[in-house]
């Protein structure tokens, strides 16, 4: 089964809130919120995007799978965490997000 398909920015963050296995979900809400307080130019799908492109860049291809805990907002409160695992998971989950919103962002015709 696939990821669903993120339609807005907003519908993202939902999804990502309910089926990110790890806590790297509180690197995306940082990294959103310091935009949103610098005021940085874009709009909330150019924030979104970049976002995701930090935190897979900072955390892709590093296995700290012992640096990471469960997301305490998953879907299923009774899901088994298996750090390796769940940390691959989130890393495919944000790329699939991250292609997505590109993917907007270029139909929109607005990449920077």
């Amino acid at each position: 089964m696939g990821f669903a398909v993120p339609k807005t920015p907003t519908h993202s963050l939902m999804l990502l809130n309910s089926f990110m296995r790890t806590d790297m979900l509180q690197h995306i809400h940082w990294r959103l919120h310091e935009m949103r307080d610098e005021d940085g130019p874009g709009s909330p799908l150019h924030h979104m995007a970049e976002s995701l492109e930090q935190v897979i860049g900072t955390w892709d291809g590093i296995n700290l799978f012992d640096r990471i805990t469960r997301n305490q907002f998953h879907i299923d409160p009774d899901y088994e965490f298996r750090p390796e695992q769940d940390y691959l998971h989130d890393i495919r989950l944000m790329k699939h997000h991250l292609k997505c919103h590109r993917k907007a962002i270029k139909e929109l015709g607005c990449w920077r």
